[in-house]
């Protein structure tokens, strides 16, 4: 029900954005840890597997976005400086995005840390065996970083 209602104002809020011609500011990370692998989430409401991220709040900067995004959806402090990859563009149901990578690898787990309740799961990927459901941009986001592509304009 919950996932449901999620959906519907999800659709709603982008359809305004959309025609009231307002852009949003999101922001995604790549958190690869000291075994080559990268942390990839799941959410309840869209199939395949995603980087990590959300929205930047009114009034936040990305990079407290990013810090508080990754620590809600994957249990995961940050503690060195995220390092901003790339800005890229993106068009969700007409409405305009830019969403803003950052590359994490100074991170802590936190004990016993839930996820937020739009993630169903939060799972480490070796990078040469990503999952087969993994979305196709978050698949050249991962390709761009690693062999120091020059990251593409669009999402």
């Amino acid at each position: 029900m919950i996932h449901s209602l999620y959906k519907i104002l999800t659709f709603v809020r982008r359809k305004l954005q959309c025609w009231l011609n307002m852009a949003t500011v999101g922001v995604k990370a790549m958190i690869i840890n000291d075994k080559s692998e990268i942390l990839l989430v799941k959410h309840t409401y869209m199939s395949g597997w995603h980087l990590p991220g959300g929205g930047v709040e009114p009034g936040e900067t990305p990079k407290t976005a990013i810090i508080r995004e990754i620590r809600e959806e994957t249990g995961i402090a940050v503690q060195g400086e995220p390092h901003l990859f790339a800005i890229y563009t993106h068009q969700i149901m007409g409405a305009s995005d830019y969403p803003m990578l950052y590359i994490v690898k100074d991170f802590m787990s936190m004990a016993k840390a839930k996820l937020c309740s739009e993630i169903a799961k939060a799972q480490w990927f070796h990078v040469q065996d990503l999952p087969a459901d993994i979305t196709e941009s978050t698949q050249l986001r991962i390709k761009e970083y690693l062999e120091g592509l020059p990251p593409a304009e669009r999402w």
